[in-house]
């Protein structure tokens, strides 16, 4: 009696943002980012995350921005950055460079694959595939190898540069339209981010 082949399960791709607090432009960059995705009918898993404690709700201006979107962030809790879901992402986008510092201190492994997400759409934008090898036709595989060539070229000795020229302002404290603009900023570097990585 013969056996029945095992299919392999392609492992899904892993996104994750990173801010301060995970109450306003993390969160909103999660919401906006799994939007898209499923727009553009490719399967992913988002997360978002802080450096500080957790459990706490998403800002009232966060809240407003989506709810003027569609999106639901009324029942976010902050989740705090930890070394297994850094270890486990595929990409780690954060809000300003001072985040990378806080990804390598938790999980040093992690920043070759973490980036600002103001300078990660350029990088790619200057990154061409590989001239020689095949290209993968899995749009996940040729995302992580794209991630991969974007890490290359970079300049490794300023990844943790003090550096604020592609950080997004935090609008926590300021009016909502602070938020309706960081919300926009976020979504237009988002939809470049994944023209890049998945077209």
């Amino acid at each position: 009696m013969g056996t029945t082949p095992h299919k392999t399960v392609a492992e899904p791709f892993r996104l994750m943002f990173v801010c301060t607090a995970n109450r306003c432009r993390s969160p909103m960059a999660e919401v906006l980012a799994k939007q898209l995705l499923t727009q553009r009918h490719l399967d992913a898993e988002v997360v978002s995350a802080g450096r500080l404690e957790g459990g706490v709700e998403a800002s009232a201006g966060a809240v407003a921005a989506m709810g003027r979107r569609g999106l639901d962030l009324s029942g976010h809790a902050s989740a705090r950055l930890d070394s297994d879901t850094l270890a486990h992402a595929d990409l780690v986008l954060v809000m300003e460079r001072s985040h990378l510092i806080d990804v390598y201190q938790t999980q040093p492994d992690a920043l070759g694959r973490s980036f600002t997400l103001g300078e990660f759409p350029s990088l790619l934008n200057n990154t061409t595939d590989p001239p020689r090898g095949p290209i993968p036709d899995d749009p996940t595989q040729r995302a992580r190898q794209r991630i991969g060539l974007a890490d290359g070229a970079r300049d490794r000795m300023r990844i943790l540069v003090d550096d604020d020229s592609t950080d997004i302002a935090d609008p926590m404290g300021r009016w909502n339209l602070h938020y309706r603009r960081t919300a926009k900023q976020l979504e237009e570097l988002i939809e470049a981010t994944f023209d890049g990585l998945f077209s």
